[in-house]
């Protein structure tokens, strides 16, 4: 079991890795300062496969705990299900004095932080990520949101969990797709910020995809760390922070132009990133062998759906409405060389068009 802390300005937290660190949890939520049972919320699936043994650590360290289901799914992360959380955390009668878990993967995290940010004007959380995306990637740096029909994370606020916990052993029950997902992240942490972790990840992938603990624990470590420093320099995405929303503009507007349905969010993702690649090659970034290079991990994870069949218009929709393009300036995270990742404003909205399109039927 390993500890790394995310470093804030005016507090930090810890983040655990490790196999079996669902076993200990009540002991490290007491040592985070926790005194009472949080209010857990999950999804069907998670509790199924995991819920046991979160339950029996938490209740050995608080006593009785009860559980928030919600649904299982991108289209789930709505209004509606927030509204929810807050009838259900009104029936337990809890208050300012309460706090919660969050227990599942990314839209999980997203939608019980978002909870925790605004029931009773804030109350304190914690994770328990249990896919590979959410424990490299939403887990770490305190976003939390909801999506709207305009797209996606659009509303939310910026707020801190108090403690993250990722259990490495829990990824061996995830379908090879949901894995899948979660390593395009930790492919894009190596492109943005370390040719180290893409030479790990060329040199380890079977053994990565094997769910290999100590293959795993390695790249949750790594791409954890990445993230927790991005993060300690711009908490609040007003610079730096941006570079980790590599792949994420174009990836995003696939995702919503198919109503979140045909791709998880590390396929968007990698698709974002192959975009990316392709675009900057056509205004001169990224000689062609390092852009082969990193197309080849990003195939060699898993097999991609299609997105030769997606309207343009709905992708250009999407994207227009992306919070990353500021009052009509188009600005796009793009790579400069493998490892390094700048982020570049003003970009001509013709020929990014023409690449677009371009791009849906070649692809």
């Amino acid at each position: 079991m390993k500890t790394l802390n995310v470093t804030l300005k005016d507090r930090r937290y810890p983040i655990q890795v490790g196999a079996g660190a669902l076993a200990g949890a009540g002991a490290f939520l007491r040592k985070q300062g926790f005194k009472s049972a949080p209010v857990v919320v999950s999804n069907p699936t998670v509790m199924r496969l995991h819920g046991k043994a979160l339950l029996a650590s938490l209740e050995g360290a608080f006593g009785k705990t009860p559980v928030i289901k919600i649904g299982d799914g991108e289209r789930f992360k709505s209004h509606e299900t927030l509204l929810g959380i807050y009838g259900k955390m009104f029936e337990l009668r809890a208050s300012r004095g309460s706090w919660i878990l969050a227990f599942g993967g990314g839209v999980v995290g997203d939608i019980a932080g978002f909870a925790a940010a605004t029931f009773m004007r804030g109350i304190p959380y914690a994770m328990a990520p249990t896919t590979l995306l959410s424990q490299v990637d939403s887990s770490i740096g305190g976003k939390t949101a909801v999506n709207v029909p305009q797209g996606k994370n659009l509303v939310g606020a910026f707020y801190q969990p108090s403690a993250v916990l990722a259990d490495t052993e829990v990824l061996k029950t995830l379908p090879k797709r949901e894995l899948a997902s979660g390593l395009y992240e930790v492919v894009k942490y190596g492109a943005i910020c370390s040719k180290g972790l893409l030479g790990y990840l060329e040199k380890h992938l079977g053994a990565i995809l094997a769910c290999g603990a100590r293959e795993l624990e390695h790249v949750v470590l790594e791409s954890a760390r990445i993230k927790a420093d991005v993060v300690a320099l711009d908490e609040r995405e007003t610079g730096l922070r941006t570079i980790l929303n590599y792949g994420h503009t174009v990836g995003h507007a696939f995702e919503a132009a198919t109503h979140y349905r045909k791709f998880k969010h590390g396929e968007g993702v990698a698709w974002g990133m192959v975009a990316a690649l392709r675009y900057g090659r056509e205004v001169g970034l990224l000689d062609e062998e390092d852009a082969g290079r990193l197309v080849r991990i990003i195939h060699g994870v898993g097999k991609l759906p299609p997105v030769r069949n997606i309207p343009f218009d709905d992708v250009w929709s999407a994207l227009m409405r992306d919070k990353k393009f500021q009052a009509g300036d188009i600005r796009m995270v793009l790579l400069k060389g493998l490892g390094e990742a700048a982020i570049y404003n003003g970009l001509e909205r013709e020929p990014l068009r023409d690449f677009l399109r371009r791009f849906l039927k070649e692809s």
